[in-house]
């Protein structure tokens, strides 16, 4: 199982971004969630089989079509995460 924290940055705040990540994340079968930092920057924490994480941050690469992502920064996640699904965290 893989176990990534991903921070993206660009325009993927008021765009969908969030709501399109969990879409996808569920897709493929991916827990975790998402949660927007600033007003250019959302965390993401994926995980879930290697083959499936890894398709899943191509498709973050890119983003949905009212995105623009200029930088993904990806990293091994060390905490414990023990729910079974992909939620939209609110600050």
């Amino acid at each position: 199982m893989k176990r990534i924290h991903i921070i993206v940055t660009g325009t993927v705040t008021g765009v969908g971004f969030r709501w399109w990540l969990k879409m996808e994340a569920e897709k493929k079968n991916i827990h975790g969630f998402v949660k927007n930092r600033t007003e250019d920057k959302v965390e993401a924490v994926l995980l879930g089989e290697d083959k499936n994480v890894d398709e899943l941050i191509k498709l973050v690469r890119k983003g949905p079509s009212s995105a623009r992502v200029e930088n993904l920064s990806i990293q091994n996640y060390q905490k414990e995460y023990l729910r079974k699904s992909f939620d939209i965290l609110y600050d």
